[in-house]
């Protein structure tokens, strides 16, 4: 998912968006933003607050350039997996090819720290390498030849009854998935930075997809969030 055109993919990521949630002053955190694949599309939505976070100062530049002066954007060199943003005050967390990069440990950090910043009701929306998937298992046992030749790059895979687990654990009471082979229907809506006129009726988001759900209810962090934590 973090390869190809930035274009194409930035759409696809906003398309899944569009797929749970209205944008009207939808607050959303962007973990491992990148170069702005989503950030490039949202900057023309409507839109009330956008967070995106990543770990190289090179790459989040590129970001900060494409929101240019709108104060609806900011954006953080992000720290141990840590969301800087106080608890239950967003509607949305999103993390494209990001937990492909992290060890389990991290990814349940994220997951934790997704449910901290959630409002009660609100959604975190993860993409992932899926064991599950035999195109993936495919890429497993490519990218396994390698992993000890210095390539640099963690690729992480993983299942889905790994990450609801951890979604469960941390208090969503709502885990599903989209296989990243699924064909998903495309809304249709013109985008002025991405001509829409020649792509087919449906798009597969390649990467598998985990959607955890924060009970409605919620008045505080889940079972296994430490109190107080940031």
């Amino acid at each position: 998912m973090g390869d190809g055109d930035p274009l194409e993919v930035g759409h696809k990521e906003l398309e899944l968006i569009e797929t749970f949630s209205e944008l009207d002053r939808l607050s959303v955190v962007d973990v491992g933003c990148g170069i702005g694949r989503l950030t490039q599309y949202l900057v023309h939505e409507p839109i009330g607050h956008y967070l995106g976070l990543d770990i190289i100062p090179e790459i989040l530049e590129q970001a900060v350039a494409t929101a240019g002066d709108d104060r609806r954007f900011r954006f953080e060199i992000s720290v141990e997996c840590q969301i800087p943003e106080p608890g239950e005050s967003v509607d949305m967390v999103v993390g494209f090819s990001l937990i492909t990069h992290l060890m389990d440990e991290e990814v349940f950090e994220c997951i934790q720290e997704a449910y901290r910043v959630l409002h009660p009701g609100g959604i975190a929306i993860f993409s992932f390498m899926d064991f599950n998937l035999p195109v993936h298992q495919a890429s497993f046992f490519s990218h396994s030849r390698y992993h000890r030749q210095g390539h640099g790059d963690i690729l992480k895979f993983t299942t889905k009854d790994v990450l609801t687990l951890f979604g469960t654990q941390v208090g969503f009471d709502d885990v599903s998935f989209i296989d990243g082979s699924a064909d998903l229907p495309r809304s249709g809506k013109p985008s002025p930075i991405f001509d829409i006129s020649g792509l087919p009726p449906t798009y597969q988001f390649g990467q598998s997809v985990c959607v955890l759900r924060k009970p409605k209810t919620s008045t505080q962090a889940g079972p296994s969030a430490a109190a107080g934590t940031r």
